[in-house]
């Protein structure tokens, strides 16, 4: 949120509302006011029991005005409300808030961010990218490294708690909150406390979250976004990786492809580990042309004196310095063992 310094201890108040249980995101979006009205609608099931409106720009002279299902304003309502009222924005918290469709107006100039969370038992567990991996006999869906790959259908893992619903329907938005497309998902868990989905997804040109809607066991309508923001990029960065073990006193060498699958281009890759353990990447540039792969080597020296167990992060970015722009990366997780020094090239 755009803050004074002086506001800061105002802004606990949504800290505090985002940090409880069981709280997800049903509307979120970022974009740019020209002055006009905008009007957002956020539905509000019955499974909800608190919900907080945040809205913030970047310049002073904004206003936010709330309209519950029923067309009464939020300043009518007769329930618990607590409002946090800022230069730049407004946080409003409801209790027991009234079902159905609410409005949001908002107004103002420059750049804005409009968000809505409910505590409630209808929230996205997880969503993320996978493939197809494992070794024979153990085959299943393991989540990508980085960002999927544009061009070519992605696969979407969804776990959503669902208990309270009759039914779900999938689809991607743009930052601003607006559908993209629909999304057909198929059930592969029917346990309706923990319902499982995967799909294929058309990566769209743009940034995009992935959101459920439908209705609940009372048939009101319901609609939840994950936060995470992805974006096809046209770069693919891979490993294949025996073993996730570092052995004290050794050195340790993970093969990296980058896959460029556009248009001639020239990658830096930037490489870096949280335990300080890297030695050496080469190489730190490549140029490739399209749907051509690279090899990057980098290698790890664990001093003789650590402690087994100790974990360390190893990650990869490779990113466009020469022709149209686009980044992706990769992280390996590795361990400390007790095993003897060796080298482990």
């Amino acid at each position: 949120m755009f803050l004074q310094r002086s506001e800061a201890a105002k802004s606990f108040h949504l800290v505090r509302e985002s940090s409880g249980k069981n709280v997800s995101i049903v509307f979120w979006a970022t974009g740019t006011l020209d002055g006009r009205s905008k009007f957002v609608r956020i539905p509000v099931d019955s499974a909800t029991k608190r919900i907080t409106f945040a809205f913030s720009v970047d310049t002073k002279g904004d206003q936010l005005k709330l309209t519950q299902a029923s067309g009464g304003t939020i300043g009518e309502h007769t329930g618990s409300i607590e409002e946090t009222e800022l230069n730049c924005g407004r946080i409003v918290t409801v209790s027991s808030p009234e079902a159905g469709e609410w409005r949001a107006e908002i107004t103002g100039t420059g750049r804005y961010w409009l968000e809505a969370k409910a505590q409630s038992d209808i929230f996205i567990v997880s969503a993320e990218f996978v493939k197809k991996g494992g070794r024979p006999g153990h085959e299943g869906l393991f989540r990508i490294p980085g960002e999927p790959v544009a061009g070519t259908p992605a696969i979407l893992e969804l776990q959503l708690s669902a208990g309270v619903t009759r039914t779900t329907e999938f689809y991607l938005v743009t930052e601003e909150g607006q559908t993209i497309e629909n999304v057909p998902m198929r059930t592969v868990n029917s346990d309706p406390s923990s319902l499982e989905f995967v799909g294929s997804v058309n990566l769209p040109g743009v940034p995009f979250r992935v959101a459920v809607q439908g209705s609940d066991l009372n048939g009101e309508p319901y609609q939840r976004f994950f936060s995470n923001l992805f974006h096809g990029e046209s770069v693919e960065v891979s490993t294949r990786q025996d073993n996730d073990e570092l052995s004290p006193g050794s050195t340790k060498q993970i093969v990296f492809t980058v896959r460029n699958v556009s248009v001639a281009r020239t990658f830096k890759i930037t490489v870096t580990d949280t335990r300080q353990f890297l030695a050496n990447v080469e190489p730190k540039e490549l140029s490739l042309g399209a749907e051509e792969s690279g090899t990057v080597r980098v290698d790890l020296n664990v001093p003789a004196e650590t402690a087994p167990g100790v974990s360390d992060a190893l990650v990869i970015v490779a990113s466009s310095v020469v022709g149209p722009a686009t980044s992706n990366s990769s992280v390996v997780h590795l361990s400390v063992s007790s095993a003897t020094s060796q080298n482990l090239r």
